[in-house]
């Protein structure tokens, strides 16, 4: 199920607890020989620029709202959570870091792993087999590993709003792993800034979305 940033917002400012899960914003492109994924890479003018319009979007829903920021630790994630959180007006201190949000943990096994997987250029057709077959190099199976993302992001979610920058990935795999997108491709792969949403009912249950943010129509860096 795919919904907007502006459904999001106004379930917000109906009193919905929403967590998205945000892959970061435009980063400059990342050499294939880089084992470190682009780890100190900033964003872009046009990616700080975007990750403040996705903050603006969601600005008039979050007024007096509580609001929590975590991040992957590699410098874009960062980044992107400070220029949401700027588009938003609010001040929210450091960005809490955390690697289990989008950099190892869940469904990464082993970094080394993954990236001899995908330094061949392939990324899409190994995404495709993780997708099918639930297994991948330097992937956890996909079924226990989206339970234990899902698991753990809730179990750090203490707020109304939860706004945790994250990468790719992440999002594909868990909107694969929880049915909502099953023929993931280069046409239809999360966007910078586009998000898996859980939303949460008032009776505690829960389900997840696949949020378009509509900032980029961008997959790779610049």
């Amino acid at each position: 199920m795919e919904t907007t940033i502006e459904q999001v917002a106004a379930a917000i400012a109906r009193g919905t607890r929403v967590l998205l899960l945000v892959r970061h914003a435009e980063r400059p492109r990342i050499s294939n020989e880089d084992r470190t994924f682009g780890a100190s890479l900033p964003l872009t003018a046009a990616g700080e620029r975007m990750s403040r319009d996705f903050g603006a979007k969601l600005r008039a829903a979050v007024r007096g709202a509580d609001v929590q920021f975590r991040a992957s630790p590699l410098r874009r994630t960062v980044m992107t959570a400070e220029r949401i959180a700027e588009g938003m007006g609010i001040d929210p201190g450091p960005i809490a870091t955390d690697a289990r949000i989008g950099n190892a943990g869940a469904f990464v096994a082993s970094e080394r792993e993954m990236w001899e997987c995908f330094r061949d250029t392939k990324f899409f057709e190994h995404m495709g087999e993780y997708f099918r077959d639930g297994v991948q190099r330097g992937f956890n199976p996909l079924a226990e590993a989206t339970r234990a993302y899902e698991e753990y992001v809730v179990s750090r979610f203490t707020a109304q709003v939860g706004i945790f920058t994250t990468h790719d990935v992440f999002v594909a795999s868990f909107l694969h792993g929880k049915g909502v997108e099953t023929q993931f491709s280069e046409a239809n792969w999360p966007r910078f800034l586009d998000a898996a949403g859980i939303v949460f009912a008032a009776d505690g249950t829960r389900r997840t979305v696949f949020v378009r943010a509509g900032l980029s129509d961008r997959i790779c860096g610049v």
